[in-house]
């Protein structure tokens, strides 16, 4: 869908924005497969998730490139990596066991089986996280987020990477020049497909 008039403004995130982004990301990211498998409990999962995005969103805003659309509806988090994802979160260990609870081992297992699945070895933007209030879904912001730094990535002759949630948001990346690489599987949970886009002439 092409964005109208209308559509909110994208811009680049700073450190004041980082609730509102960890906000749009819980909500939107909800109600996948493995959120639910994360946390069963439809009733606790929204703060788990809010908590969770709490933790790990500012990381991302200081270390990597986080867009927001100007009105909260949408959000993205991309970092550049030359191997391996492994963020240095201070305590992460204490504080992803206290914002997530019961649910802590499930959230463990998802970064090791994330972790061992990463390329490495390869410079690479990661798009850890990308999401749309479920208000403003289908009106082209995922799109246009991805768009928005497809233009850096294509400038600076690099790959893009991400894992899908599921094989929906694979077809959406893969009108994007994403190509599946690998499923990865995530404990005795839904996998997530590993996708890669390799860079466009400009």
């Amino acid at each position: 869908m092409t964005p109208t008039s209308t559509a909110p403004a994208l811009r680049r995130a700073g450190a004041g924005d980082a609730p509102a982004v960890a906000a749009v990301l819980a909500a939107a990211l909800d109600d996948t497969d493995i959120a639910h498998w994360l946390v069963p409990d439809d009733a606790e999962r929204p703060e788990v998730y809010r908590r969770y995005f709490n933790l790990v969103t500012p990381w991302f805003v200081e270390h990597g490139t986080v867009y927001l659309a100007a009105d909260g509806s949408a959000a993205a988090a991309w970092v550049r990596l030359d191997g391996k994802f492994e963020p240095e979160i201070a305590d992460y260990d204490r504080r992803l066991a206290e914002a997530c609870g019961a649910a802590t081992d499930r959230f463990v297992q998802l970064d090791v089986d994330m972790l061992a699945a990463h390329p490495d070895g390869l410079t690479h933007d990661y798009l850890a996280f990308l999401g749309v209030a479920p208000a403003a879904q289908n009106q082209g912001l995922g799109s246009r987020l991805l768009r928005e730094h497809h233009r850096v990535t294509d400038g600076d002759g690099l790959p893009a990477y991400l894992e899908a949630t599921g094989r929906r948001n694979a077809a959406l990346y893969g009108r994007h020049g994403y190509v599946d690489t690998n499923e990865v599987p995530i404990g005795d949970g839904p996998p997530l497909y590993a996708m890669l886009r390799p860079p466009r002439a400009q």
